[in-house]
């Protein structure tokens, strides 16, 4: 039960794990990977190390499992203090209290937040220092993470995610319908949906979903929710309103409309009640399901206008804070989370895929889930993931009437042209309301 916990903070969005796109045909070359030279062979007096995990429930033992053993087995001068995240140690009260803080791990959906704190420090100097290798890690996270810090390196990813499409073979083989396969488009998906949409015997069946929210921040398309120059809602483009149709027609097949309030609980139709026949989203759904569920999984099918582009990826990262007292070390540390043998590591228990170029660590994610043996775990990484879209710190006001418009068009409340144009109205109200606080 501890690993399936550890699993699901890693990969989930809110505080996710999520997850990357790290590998395959497109990620900077097929070398195979270097590890990170630590420097670690110097004499060092005794340090404690203080993590903090901003938005995401994890803790301290989830933290030692996670990693706190393997950075006191490599680094026996280092004691790694974690301080859980919760009630009385929110962010601003870590800050306040001014309690030491020398790593924070962070979701990508919370990078923008977090340029507030000034929290960052530029790695640049300890990279050169070290020569540690950037080649080595997944091309699209580490062009974001340049493409944000304008050129400085504030972040190193440590595990990441990525969207795939899931399928219970059961309710496939229960109505002959053959099963999805890699290469497909969204459009041929849709009649696969059809056809498993169908009510039998009283029972009302699905063929597919997404979490919209989640979709909508790792869209294949790059769309963004906010331009990052003008700082306003970008929701009502043509692009963001083709997006959004391609799924809310899933939600609107003849026969089998979803329900408004089945919508937003797409994960318990296809694992509790098991009448949603495919399930697009995050691997964590597979890692963590009940062992007598038939599932597997595709890359997730593609848009005819963006052929072959899969999921952005959608990393964990991990950032030295500007007022650690131990800067050496602490990026030490960093440089042992993207080594070979803790990107092995997080793989193999299910807590996040790699985020540096080997195929073979790819290949071992799952490796100690029971429930992933014999699963088509080459689906999870997205052979050419789309660059991940830029962040900013209204991305979540945004998000919220973004999502709450594709509902009213699932659901035939309004057509797409006013929905997202509403969408786009109330959030720049949001924003101007929330740059004045």
């Amino acid at each position: 039960m501890k690993k399936r916990n550890r699993v699901m903070l890693a990969s989930t969005l809110s505080g996710l794990l999520l997850m990357s796109a790290c590998g395959g045909g497109d990620n900077g070359g097929t070398k195979e990977s270097q590890p990170a030279k630590v420097a670690n062979d110097v004499k060092r007096d005794p340090v404690e190390i203080t993590f903090y995990r901003p938005n995401t429930g994890t803790t301290d033992e989830q933290f030692m499992d996670l990693m706190g053993k393997k950075i006191k087995e490599k680094f026996p001068y280092v004691t790694p203090k974690f301080i859980p995240f919760g009630t009385g140690t929110s962010i601003n009260e870590v800050i306040a209290s001014g309690q030491d803080l020398d790593i924070v791990i962070l979701s990508i959906g919370f990078v923008a937040q977090f340029q507030n704190y000034n929290l960052q420090t530029d790695l640049g100097e300890f990279i050169k220092k070290t020569n540690y290798d950037t080649s080595r890690l997944e091309k699209s996270t580490f062009d974001f993470i340049k493409d944000y810090g304008k050129g400085s390196i504030f972040s190193l990813p440590i595990f990441t995610t990525a969207e795939v499409l899931m399928y219970n073979k059961d309710l496939f083989d229960k109505f002959g319908v053959s099963y999805p396969t890699e290469g497909m488009t969204w459009d041929d998906v849709y009649e696969i949906s059809k056809k498993m949409s169908r009510n039998e015997g009283g029972t009302q069946y699905y063929g597919l979903m997404t979490s919209v929210s989640h979709m909508e921040r790792v869209n294949q398309l790059s769309l963004p929710f906010v331009d990052p120059k003008t700082m306003k809602p970008v929701v009502d483009s043509e692009k963001f309103k083709m997006f959004a149709e391609n799924f809310a027609r899933f939600y609107k097949i003849p026969g089998a409309v979803v329900p408004k309030e089945r919508q937003g609980k797409e994960a318990d139709l296809f694992i509790k009640d098991r009448t949603l026949a495919m399930y697009a989203y995050f691997n964590s759904t597979m890692v963590g399901a009940p062992a007598d569920m038939n599932l597997d999984a595709v890359p997730l099918p593609s848009f005819k206008e963006a052929p072959g582009v899969g999921s952005q990826m959608y990393p964990t990262l991990a950032s030295v804070a500007s007022t650690s007292k131990h800067k050496d070390v602490a990026f030490d540390i960093l440089a042992y989370l993207t080594s070979d043998e803790m990107q092995e590591k997080f793989a193999a228990d299910g807590t996040g895929m790699p985020v540096v170029n080997n195929p073979k660590l790819i290949e071992s994610f799952g490796r100690d889930i029971p429930t992933l043996k014999g699963k088509n775990i080459k689906a999870f990484y997205p052979t050419k993931p789309a660059p991940i879209s830029p962040k900013t710190v209204y991305d979540d006001i945004v998000e919220k009437p973004t999502t709450a418009a594709f509902r009213e068009v699932a659901q035939d409340l309004s057509d797409v042209n006013t929905a997202f144009r509403k969408a786009a109205e109330q959030a720049t109200k949001d924003i101007e309301a929330a740059a004045k606080k």
